[in-house]
Order: C-alpha cells, then structure tokens, then sequence
C-alpha cells in the first residue's frame, strides 16, 4: 500500500511540476514593449515618437502621421528626414506637450516627389538640436482605408493663398 501511494505521489508530483514549470525558461510575451498599433515608437532625445506612419496616394507624395511628445520647458523643431530613392527633408515645429502631426494646415508634413508605394516601408530620419538622431523605419499605407483617408498627402496639403488681381478701371 505504502509503495502504491508512493508512486501516486510521484506522478502527481512529476506532473505538477511538468506542466507548471513550462514557461520557466520561455519569455513571457506580455513583458516585451510593442506598438500596439499600425505605426511605429521612437525616442529622440528627451521627445517621444508615438504612432508614426506615412500615408500615401496615387501622386507617390506621404504624409507623416503619428504624435510627438515633448517632455521638456521648451519647443522643439524637429527635422525628418525620408530617406530612400528619393530623399525628402521637412522641419516639424513641437510644442511642449502632445503635437499630433498630419492635422491639416497645422502641423502636416508632407513628403513631396518622395515616389512612396503602399505596403513599404519608410526609412525616417528624425533629429533635433544637439541630439542623436534616430532612424526609423515606418509602415507607408494608403488612403483607401476609411480610418486613414482623412490624411492623404493630397487632402492634407495648405490650400494655396488665393491670387488678387485687379481689375483695370475703365
């Protein structure tokens, strides 16, 4: 009797710890950092980088989309730089605080004759003061999508100041 519930106790024993002991030596996908959404996160300096992507039409032009946290007591000009076959350099003014970059007229940074294709990637430059730059590399999506179609480059760009001519008086 002694040797049947010694044995009973030992496979009991065996696959309690077989079966709880088996994420000991895996990680624990939970602890590692991700984006959770489509674009990418980047730190530059004391600025952060949130949700960054391109948004592309049939022109070949992006827009940058995303937000950009600054931390620090003063505004920032921030330098993005798209870099590919093409390479595309626009300066993006931060305030202190959340800026959200592709409002039009505000903030919208459009990468002009970039030749960008959806389903890409972007290779993105981003520098400000005296700190080290980063390179990212972003995801180029289109507008067909209904949550992005608000920020194709076309929709985004400033709207040309109106031309005044005069009339001659007769």
């Amino acid at each position: 009797m002694n040797v049947r519930a010694l044995a009973a106790t030992a496979v009991a024993a065996a696959l309690l710890v077989g079966t709880a002991g088996c994420g000991v030596f895996v990680d624990t996908a939970t602890l590692k950092p991700y984006a959770a959404s489509d674009g990418v996160n980047a730190s530059v300096g004391g600025i952060e980088l949130r949700n960054l992507l391109v948004i592309t039409d049939e022109t070949g032009d992006g827009s940058l989309i995303g937000a950009v946290v600054n931390n620090s007591k003063a505004a920032a000009h921030l330098t993005v730089e798209l870099r590919g076959s093409t390479t595309v350099t626009e300066t993006v003014a931060v305030e202190t605080g959340v800026t959200l970059l592709g409002v039009k007229d505000a903030t919208a940074t459009i990468f002009a004759g970039a030749d960008l294709v959806a389903g890409q990637y972007a290779t993105i430059y981003v520098q400000y003061g005296s700190a080290d730059g980063v390179e990212i590399t972003v995801p180029v999506l289109d507008g067909t999508d209904p949550l992005y179609a608000p920020y194709t480059p076309t929709l985004l760009k400033p709207s040309p100041a109106p031309v005044v001519t005069e009339t001659p008086a007769p």
